[in-house]
């Protein structure tokens, strides 16, 4: 089908995904170096102790009550934020979570905010949504959270309680199921797109930015919409990477065209 006759979506998917091969590796840079930065600059903020880790419960999980570190009318406040607002937790959870890797494992350090980055998550969006009802929690909410990364236990999953507020925290299995675990902080396995790829590989890949260009995880769909759609980012990379030898210009009018078939073959409300 010629490009005059694509649909108005597809023509738009086509223009990001241009955008995207265009843009390349600087506008990823600076996008990773303000998140990165950003929680490392919260309002002043009293020294605190770190919180207090539990034995490993029978599950291999440590407790972390950090509402502890706290005064009670912020940890109350917070909470019912966190209860409110799962967009708010999802970041508080990434920001704990991108944080402590960097300190357990340096190897791979921010390689979550760069997959953050190219998969075009709204990161820190919710939290400061959430915040701006409540400016005097920010700081806080940031010294929390590098208190948290700078001495909670590494290697094994972590329950984290603030007031009302649980969640359970495997950085393990986040990062593995990275970036799909944003939305879904306890899946336990990783999509089958992801499954057999690191993070530091798929941070790697030129291909990743474009493939969540296209299929971006910016909704809630129907399950199956969702299994539909990791086969097809599967394919997709398969496309992607079998191009990536071609002139720029070729590869990109390739890989639109592949994307543009691929996608009228899901049904109307996967697309």
């Amino acid at each position: 089908m010629p490009a005059a006759a694509f649909p108005y979506r597809h023509r738009r998917r086509r223009a990001a995904l241009s955008g995207v091969l265009a843009a390349g590796s600087l506008a990823v840079g600076v996008a990773i170096g303000w998140l990165v930065d950003l929680p490392l600059k919260p309002l002043p903020m009293p020294f605190l102790p770190g919180p207090t880790a539990t034995s490993p419960a029978p599950s291999g999980a440590s407790t972390l009550d950090a509402g502890a570190l706290l005064a009670p009318t912020q940890r109350d406040a917070l909470a019912v934020l966190l209860l409110a607002r799962n967009d708010f937790a999802n970041d508080l959870l990434f920001l704990f979570a991108a944080s402590l890797r960097d300190r357990c494992n340096p190897a791979h350090a921010h390689e979550l905010a760069r997959m953050a980055v190219a998969a075009r998550l709204p990161v820190l969006d919710g939290a400061m949504l959430a915040l701006q009802r409540v400016p005097e929690l920010r700081g806080a909410v940031y010294a929390l959270v590098r208190r948290l990364a700078a001495t909670a236990p590494c290697g094994r999953p972590l329950d984290l309680v603030i007031g009302r507020y649980r969640a359970r925290l495997d950085p393990e299995r986040y990062a593995a199921a990275f970036p799909d675990s944003y939305f879904a902080p306890d899946l336990d396995t990783p999509p089958a797109d992801i499954a057999d790829r690191g993070l530091r590989d798929r941070t790697a890949d030129p291909c990743t930015p474009i493939i969540y260009a296209v299929l971006p995880l910016d909704a809630e769909r129907a399950w199956e919409c969702q299994g539909l759609r990791v086969m097809l980012r599967r394919r997709l990379v398969q496309t992607c990477a079998a191009g990536m030898h071609e002139a720029p210009a070729t590869r990109t009018a390739q890989l639109a065209a592949s994307i543009h078939d691929d996608l009228k073959k899901l049904p109307a409300m996967c697309q």
